[in-house]
């Protein structure tokens, strides 16, 4: 079957599309959200989309992010949850535009481009961030297993821990799916209220920062691809401390995507 490729520059400029519409739904409903990770570099730095990056993130604290996910209504722009589709394979949302389909890192994901939501959830302070951290990873081994046992037997040409993690998925494959993983999962994301928390943290990111809940106070407007959307006030505090000298870009060599991404027209 013959697909119509979508250009990289016609790529971003869809993302862009579904990241306006959903600043348009957050205005009318009275949600916040923020430019998060890349995204929040490139407005600041590049005023726009890192020259060599190809997704758009943002932040949602947790009450509006499940608002997000129950509300939020588009002709083909849709939400994409573990709770909305038991195939997908992710820990955060995505909105995702349901006419295209996009090839990632050599494969088909069932969805197409798309906007990535993560939410930041409340925690009391560092020891119990510390320890949702230790079972965020827990369940992320047996996440990891599960899709293990989607695509790999046990073999001699595989290293010993690999071949006991395909193992304990496939013991664990009969009485726990993945969509029951990824669910049980949200319920430890979602372990205390960002209302009565001194402290938030994106638990999905591989690498999670602990951050004073006031870091979601006072949203300001960064200017993106021409539009204005909502970023935190500090921002500067954000990105220096994952960043370090974020205004100078990186050597030639490591301006490189994280993505493989090529998307078609359904």
């Amino acid at each position: 079957m013959n697909r119509k490729e979508i250009s990289p520059s016609e790529l971003r400029v869809l993302m862009l599309d579904i990241l306006q519409d959903i600043h348009r739904f957050c205005e009318g409903n009275g949600l916040k959200y923020y430019l998060a990770y890349g995204t929040l570099l490139g407005a600041v730095r590049h005023g726009g989309f890192i020259p060599w990056d190809d997704d758009i993130d943002i932040w949602m604290p947790r009450p509006d992010y499940e608002r997000m996910k129950k509300e939020y209504n588009h002709a083909y722009y849709k939400v994409l949850t573990a709770e909305t589709d038991k195939h997908y394979p992710l820990d955060f949302m995505k909105i995702h535009d349901s006419r295209t389909v996009v090839e990632e890192d050599g494969g088909d994901g069932n969805w197409g481009i798309f906007v990535d939501v993560f939410p930041l959830d409340g925690t009391p302070g560092e020891k119990q961030w510390k320890k949702t951290c230790k079972k965020i990873n827990f369940m992320r081994h047996l996440i990891a297993n599960q899709r293990f046992t989607r695509h790999y037997t046990l073999s001699k040409k595989h290293r010993f821990k690999k071949n006991v993690s395909i193992a304990i998925g496939k013991i664990l494959h009969p009485f726990l799916s993945l969509n029951q993983l990824l669910m049980k999962e949200d319920v430890i994301l979602k372990s205390f209220s960002i209302e009565t928390c001194s402290f938030i943290c994106d638990f999905t990111d591989l690498h999670p920062i602990l951050l004073k809940k006031g870091f979601l106070d006072y949203p300001i407007l960064l200017s993106f691809e021409g539009s204005y959307f909502y970023a935190p006030k500090d921002y500067n505090g954000w990105l220096t401390l994952i960043f370090g000298d974020y205004m100078t870009p990186p050597p030639p060599e490591k301006c490189i995507s994280n993505h493989n991404i090529r998307a078609f027209w359904v």
